[in-house]
């Protein structure tokens, strides 16, 4: 955790904000830090700034109350010191879970600002019902990506369960990007292991990608998706895992 990060909805009249959970717990057990010493804070969807620690409680459990700086209290504070998002927007069929959720908290540490989870005839429903997906498990995801990477500018996650609506309605109404693809082990118009063919892509300019199920995309909906716009796009011969193609992609576009 190297920014601790809470709602604004914590903090009281006062400035201060009392810690309870896994967030005093790292205070206490990991930083071992002391009364009067300042913590790099962030709130939510605003500014990072510092918080000096008031009381600390060592009881059944750790309970930490923290002073917010001024730069934090401001309603109007800006976000100059988180780092910029990447101009990536990113679109994956929904893998396991598992993965999913590991894909939620990655994807917000490399600084995705939009993520969405899409249908595909390889993903099988009962992957839509799964608590690991619920809204909070999610928020969850997102704020430890942030931790993580000294954010604090909530990576939006959409689902969108049926395929063709989304192709034909909601991927129509997306901001209109130049550089539009669908990452595809086959028939590639671009192949990112080839040097010459990698300078084709302005990385300074908004991409959308998007990234099929293990062993891609059905014929039908490489179709759809190239009618709606997005080029092939390829890594070489091999065939990856969707966790390990997002990051090796995301490296290769930025």
């Amino acid at each position: 955790m190297n920014l601790i990060l809470v709602d604004r909805a914590e903090i009281d009249k006062q400035g201060l904000v009392t810690l309870t959970d896994r967030r005093a717990a790292h205070i206490c057990k990991v930083l071992k830090a002391e009364v009067g010493s300042c913590l790099k804070t962030g709130v939510i969807n605003a500014a990072i700034g510092e918080a000096k620690i008031q009381k600390i409680h060592y009881k059944n459990s750790c309970s930490v109350t923290l002073q917010l700086d001024s730069t934090l209290l401001s309603p109007t504070s800006n976000t100059k010191a988180c780092p910029a998002k990447l101009p990536i927007t990113l679109i994956i069929a929904l893998p396991r879970p598992k993965v999913a959720r590991r894909l939620v908290r990655l994807c917000t540490e490399c600084g995705i600002a939009e993520l969405h989870f899409i249908n595909s005839y390889r993903v099988e429903k009962s992957f839509w019902q799964s608590p690991l997906l619920s809204e909070a498990n999610i928020h969850q995801q997102i704020l430890l990506g942030l931790e993580q990477s000294r954010d604090t500018q909530l990576t939006k996650v959409f689902m969108h369960k049926r395929f063709k609506p989304f192709v034909e309605d909601t991927l129509a109404a997306l901001p209109k990007t130049q550089q539009q693809f669908v990452a595809h082990p086959y028939n590639a118009a671009i192949d990112l292991t080839d040097n010459n063919q990698l300078q084709t892509i302005d990385k300074q300019q908004p991409i959308l990608l998007a990234i099929g199920p293990e062993g891609g995309f059905i014929p039908y909906e490489i179709d759809k998706l190239n009618q709606a716009g997005l080029v092939n796009l390829g890594f070489g011969q091999r065939i990856y895992r969707v966790e390990t193609i997002v990051p090796l992609l995301l490296g290769k576009l930025t």
